[in-house]
């Protein structure tokens, strides 16, 4: 689908009349254990907000002028990579398979009955207010479009309730509401929400698009599953018995999120496997350092020595490809991002 395709079709969805508000709740699923992949382990449950009138022109503005500023002529559409430093570009993503808790949500809490939010109370009462989805649906087609926002719950929601106290009043003062309908200053009593002009993904015909990597990663909870992974794959590592300084590329992808994906990268290119059947890893790295002007360190047994955090960020860095040669030229190029030619 070329993008001129793609953005006739979602206008005609935000152009429709109806459009549902709703806060998406993260919570553990009853009986989830600790050692539970990040993707089953937590259930999504949508609640509904009610958009007055006013603000339904608002909202409907607002998200389709953020769909035509991502989707424009020259973008380009490719499949989502756990690394990708491709600028202008919208990643898809079709494998729901992987993020099954959050295609739960998406494939039947949505259709399902909704509860809508009466006060702040109940957002209070949340265990983790995750996210904001938008739905349009478009009658002619019977089909609904989501967008969706990763929440920052510290600045989502205020609560602001005037006291009938005098003493309150007078030891605190009071937040008063001016109504431009009955010309009266009035106690406010009630919540404010706020609403960012963003989205961080799209979710329509059993497709996601991802307008923010990071926020999408976070919404369907792939951050905590790529933190995991990391976690066996330094396991994976230590069990190769390769590295001299394991704790300093333990601490590396703990504190760095760049470097855990990177080692993810690492894995999915297959040279992690490689070095599980590597006769001279002394001899790989050697070559690789003289290429690109890094000095590596070894022990009398051949390992790899990681005396600190840069040894292990460029250990990191050689077995994700970080480093690229370029085929006509012969430069070296730094890009942590790359797709195997087929």
């Amino acid at each position: 689908m070329t993008p001129e395709q793609l953005l006739k079709e979602l206008n005609e969805f935000t152009s429709s009349e109806t459009i549902h508000m709703y806060l998406i709740e993260r919570k553990l699923k009853s009986g989830a254990k600790t050692k539970d992949k990040p993707s089953l382990k937590y259930d999504y449950i949508p609640l509904q907000i009610s958009l007055s009138d006013e603000l339904v022109p608002i909202v409907r503005g607002m998200l389709s002028k953020i769909i035509e500023k991502k989707i424009k002529e020259d973008v380009e559409i490719k499949d989502y990579e756990v690394i990708d430093d491709t600028e202008n570009k919208l990643m898809t993503y079709t494998d729901l398979g992987k993020i099954t808790g959050f295609q739960e949500f998406l494939n039947t809490r949505l259709g399902g009955e909704i509860k809508s939010i009466k006060s702040f109370e109940e957002v209070n009462e949340l265990e983790k207010s995750w996210a904001l989805c938008y739905g349009f649906y478009n009658k002619e087609k019977g089909k609904w479009l989501y967008c969706i926002k990763k929440l920052m719950p510290k600045n989502m929601v205020v609560n602001i309730e005037t006291s009938n106290s005098v003493t309150d009043a007078i030891k605190y003062g009071f937040t008063s509401l001016f109504d431009l309908d009955t010309k009266t200053l009035k106690p406010f009593n009630g919540f404010s929400l706020n609403i960012e002009p963003s989205i961080d993904m799209i979710y329509f015909d059993e497709s996601i698009y991802i307008f923010r990597k990071k926020g999408f990663e976070d919404i369907t909870s792939l951050t905590d599953e790529f933190e995991k992974i990391a976690e066996e794959l330094v396991n994976e590592l230590e069990e190769i018995k390769f590295i001299d300084g394991l704790t300093h590329v333990s601490s590396i992808i703990s504190n760095k999120p760049a470097f855990r994906n990177k080692l993810i990268k690492a894995k999915s290119i297959g040279n992690i496997d490689f070095l599980k059947t590597c006769k001279s890893i002394k001899t790989e790295f050697t070559r690789t350092g003289k290429k690109l002007n890094i000095k590596f360190s070894f022990d009398k047994e051949g390992n790899i020595i990681a005396k600190d955090e840069i040894d292990a960020e460029n250990i990191i860095k050689v077995l994700c490809e970080y480093f690229k040669e370029g085929v006509f030229g012969g430069k070296v190029f730094e890009s942590p991002a790359g797709r195997l030619r087929k």
